[in-house]
């Protein structure tokens, strides 16, 4: 995800009719950018500009947002670039003022790239596998349904149907695991996956009108009623958001 052949990219290219115009655009992606890997990578950045040695090739000027990853070791994990007018004198591209005069326009170029999956792997993995954080996670919550025989599954199944729609409609992206692989297994399995929580809902919770739910982040469990818990889940993700933004922040303030 850091280096390799071929990347998905996203990138953005912009034309301005003045410099500060575009010198603004070139610092409100810079910004975007931060948000996206603080607020929802939970990637703590430092924003910069590059020396003239290190900016790209024709920039005026060029931003950076960079980010240490769990060996210590910095990413640069995004970039903004005002390009002045060189590339429009290069390729002619002009536009016509208000006094329909032509000028050439004032650019910026953007982008970030696959390179930030390989951020969200070292900045929040662990000996277990993965950690993401809940805001991306495409599995929020994976449910683990523990039975013995025909009539437990059916019950954990009644017992899991309102759950499940409840979550649903609340906006929870959960999964149950239903495959013929032991509790133990999948537990593994979906830790090695990095789902933020993992909910198991055996005959003795059903019996008690309970769920157990455990943290990805620090393996905590909690007991959760029922009713509860369709209350309590985003509040946990929302722990668990903010608790790995903070580890990796502290992470990188001490080796910094």
């Amino acid at each position: 995800f850091l280096r390799t052949s071929e990347f998905l990219w996203q990138e953005g290219h912009t034309a301005h009719a003045t410099e500060e115009e575009a010198q603004i655009e070139t610092l409100d992606i810079l910004e975007l950018y931060r948000q996206l890997a603080e607020d929802y990578l939970a990637v703590p950045v430092f924003t910069g500009i590059k020396t003239d040695s290190e900016k790209f090739a024709g920039a005026n000027k060029t931003y950076c947002i960079e980010a240490m990853m769990g060996d210590k070791r910095a990413l640069q994990a995004g970039t903004s670039h005002n390009l002045g007018q060189n590339f429009a004198k290069a390729f002619d591209v002009t536009f016509q003022t208000k006094d329909n005069k032509e000028e050439l326009v004032w650019a910026t170029s953007w982008g970030i790239s696959t390179r930030l999956v390989g951020a969200v792997i070292l900045a929040h993995g662990d000996e277990k596998g993965l950690r993401l954080p809940p805001r991306i996670a495409p599995i929020q919550i994976v449910i683990i349904p523990i039975f013995r025989n025909d009539e437990q599954e059916k019950a954990v199944k009644d017992y899991l149907l309102p759950l499940m729609e409840a979550m649903e409609n609340s906006g929870i992206r959960a999964h149950q695991d239903w495959t013929d692989n032991s509790p133990g297994f999948k537990f593994n399995e979906w830790e090695m996956k990095g789902v933020p929580l993992r909910m198991e809902v055996g005959p003795r919770d059903v019996e008690k009108g309970n769920v157990v739910v455990a943290r990805r982040d620090s393996g905590e469990k909690s007991f959760l009623s029922k009713e509860d818990a369709v209350e309590q889940i985003p509040k946990l993700l929302d722990d668990i958001q903010t608790g790995l933004f903070e580890q990796a922040r502290q992470f990188r303030d001490e080796n910094t």
